[in-house]
């Protein structure tokens, strides 16, 4: 009874207090933020924006994500440099490595680099890179030491972008591409301006000839070269004739007519130069004004240079039996990705890093080299030394890279004495040539 009646009473309190408020339905409870001294109007707001955008909490930015750091790696690369040439690549090399967490170490290999690969890629022991030559690519493809990088983004179009067509078709074997160029060698021809002009320059084998018959005495040569038996110095006449030293068959168009005037051509110089010419001799009878112009290499011209001759630098002469212009071999230095390389991805990260404008242009800077990057080449345009040699290589060859080049070294350094000597003539020398290297390249296959 005293339970009913005490419901009964509350019931009366709670509709006198509905009764006293009006009926109506009391406000929500909302939590209210910390008055705060409200922002200047943005002045490209207008000044009747809704209000709700005021009353609005403004989205806190996104904090952007950390910066991925990459994790740490080994990248080994054998090569022959030394000197001050490797402390410039090394520093280059430390630079890229402190900036990607690469450690970079160098092993550096002075014997027999396919031998030391040989022993070592087999069994997982060898490098990421092999900085080595263009012509080194065929044989070692095919021992399966060295790898494709077309499939890793250094493909051709890649090259072409970047670098210029004599170094690009030196990379290419087999319709794959297999590193990244670093730099060009060349011969080119160098002259005294003190004994001969630019306008008095030769224009082609004919003049070259005839010119030196009206120069010479008994004790001064207009030009001279390591002509006796050297492949690289006569490969300017050979290819200039429209020779194919090295064909990807393993044959050789040395026995043809365009070798045969290839030939010819090499035994008429023979009578312009002394007989016992050799590369010391003839660099000496440039170096004491005694040859008005010589084929050499670039660090031979900076040694010209600093002893005090007023060099000059000219593209050789066209070959005058076929018109075309003496082709000498281009050589291009380069990077190779292994086969087995451990870090196959940081590997080519870093030949291309090797490959862009600025490492080149130092590398050109620094350590007086030809750069294979075009935009390197641009900027290199205004030192007369390197822009001798490029417009010299714009008229070259790569350096054949097939298996095959190593019948040619033999067969045509004996074609090439023979015919300086005398020993025989053109038309046997280059007989022999071929039949030497036949049986060559039957052991290469």
């Amino acid at each position: 009874m005293k339970r009913f009646v005490s419901l009964m009473t509350l019931m009366a309190l709670v509709a006198l207090l509905l009764a006293a408020c009006g009926g109506q339905t009391p406000p929500p409870v909302v939590d209210v933020p910390p008055t705060t001294e409200p922002d200047a109007p943005d002045a490209e707001t207008p000044a009747d924006a809704d209000a709700s955008s005021e009353d609005a909490t403004p989205e806190q930015p996104t904090p952007a994500p950390p910066t991925a750091v990459p994790d740490p790696v080994t990248i080994t690369i054998w090569h022959n440099w030394e000197g001050e040439y490797y402390t410039t690549i090394e520093a280059l090399f430390n630079e890229y490595g402190a900036a990607n967490n690469a450690e970079i170490e160098f092993v550096r290999v002075a014997d027999d680099m396919h031998e030391a690969l040989l022993a070592a890629v087999p069994d997982d022991q060898g490098p990421d890179i092999v900085a080595w030559t263009n012509d080194q690519i065929g044989k070692n493809v095919l021992a399966m030491l060295i790898q494709p990088v077309n499939r890793r983004g250094i493909d051709d179009d890649y090259l072409r972008a970047n670098f210029s067509p004599v170094a690009v078709n030196g990379l290419s074997f087999e319709a794959q591409t297999w590193g990244v160029p670093e730099s060009l060698q060349t011969l080119t021809l160098i002259y005294n301006r003190d004994l001969i002009s630019t306008e008095e320059l030769p224009q082609d084998t004919d003049e070259l000839i005839a010119l030196a018959r009206e120069f010479n005495t008994d004790e001064r040569y207009l030009f001279v070269y390591n002509g006796r038996g050297d492949v690289h110095a006569s490969a300017a006449w050979w290819q200039g004739a429209g020779v194919s030293l090295v064909n990807p068959n393993g044959t050789t168009g040395i026995n043809s007519p365009e070798g045969l005037a290839a030939g010819q051509l090499i035994a008429e110089l023979s009578t312009i130069m002394p007989q016992e010419l050799d590369a010391t001799m003839a660099d000496t009878l440039f170096r004491e004004g005694n040859a008005a112009i010589i084929l050499q290499d670039l660090a031979a011209v900076e040694e010209y240079v600093a002893a005090g001759i007023d060099v000059g630098l000219a593209t050789i002469p066209v070959v005058s039996s076929s018109g075309q212009p003496g082709a000498p071999f281009v050589q291009v230095n380069m990077l190779m990705l292994a086969h087995n390389a451990h870090e196959p991805a940081a590997a080519v990260e870093l030949m291309k890093f090797y490959g862009t404008p600025e490492v080149q242009l130092r590398l050109a800077e620094v350590n007086r080299q030809v750069p294979a990057n075009l935009e390197a080449q641009a900027q290199m345009a205004d030192d007369p030394i390197i822009a001798g040699f490029l417009a010299q290589t714009e008229q070259g060859k790569p350096l054949p890279n097939n298996e095959f080049i190593a019948a040619m070294w033999e067969s045509v350094s004996q074609a090439v004495e023979a015919i300086w000597t005398g020993s025989a003539t053109p038309e046997d020398a280059i007989e022999q040539a071929e039949a030497l290297f036949n049986e060559k390249a039957l052991e290469l296959r």
